[in-house]
């Protein structure tokens, strides 16, 4: 029997209009929040509450302010609900070791930030060598990271950089045991699954539920792992 993961991320007050698959794992990689208040959470905890998944995980996002700032609370309100908030930290589930982060590299003034380069590297320095599934909420740079081209004149690459880098520094490890799917969101134009031949069958997966345009119509993606 495999471990089937249901992932969303990135539905911005939309989650209830989100038809949510069956599955065991039901995994939110960020920025549940439109307006930063913590009667977001508490409204994304009830909701979650409700749907059969066995076990629930989430993380935080660069909109998630609640979260960063009264993280207590915010842990509370999630335990109640039987969901289970990873802040830089691991659980696991059925054998299946999930590590959860919500950082994303700075950009403007929200949350859960640290600077490209030594700062934001001592967080991914966290993540276990023997991890199977990776959330954080930001993308490594390369999969799923390409930002819309009314942004810029160009469109832009906006992955991390020493995420990656530490994802390759795991799989070059001499551990024997590699990711199998890194899930994330927060670059909503990058939805989908991407695979790189230096990661072997490891898949990224931007399961972000809202469009650029934050309409909540992108479908919740489904990985069985076995």
């Amino acid at each position: 029997m495999g471990l089937k993961i249901v992932a969303l991320s990135d539905t911005h007050g939309g989650h209830s209009q989100v038809a949510v698959p069956g599955g065991d794992v039901l995994v939110h990689t960020g920025d549940y929040c439109k307006y930063g208040h913590m009667s977001e959470v508490r409204d994304l905890a009830k909701w979650l509450e409700g749907l059969p998944h066995k076990r629930k995980l989430v993380i935080a996002g660069n909109h998630d302010r609640p979260v960063e700032e009264r993280t207590d609370e915010a842990r509370q309100v999630f335990e109640k609900a039987g969901v289970t908030l990873l802040l830089n930290e691991e659980v696991v589930i059925d054998g299946i070791k999930f590590w959860g982060s919500p950082i994303t590299p700075t950009f403007g003034n929200w949350h859960f930030m640290k600077n490209r380069g030594p700062s934001i590297a001592k967080v991914w320095a966290q993540i276990p060598a023997d991890v199977d599934v990776l959330l954080t909420h930001g993308p490594p740079y390369g999969h799923g990271d390409l930002c819309p081209a009314y942004t810029t004149p160009q469109r832009k690459v906006a992955g991390c950089m020493d995420l990656l880098i530490k994802i390759r520094e795991i799989y070059q490890s001499s551990s024997g045991k590699h990711p199998k799917v890194h899930f994330f969101g927060h670059i909503h134009d990058g939805y989908g699954i991407t695979q790189g031949d230096e990661f072997g069958g490891l898949m990224f997966v931007n399961a972000s539920t809202c469009t650029e345009r934050y309409r909540p119509t992108n479908p919740p993606i489904v990985v069985e792992l076995r």
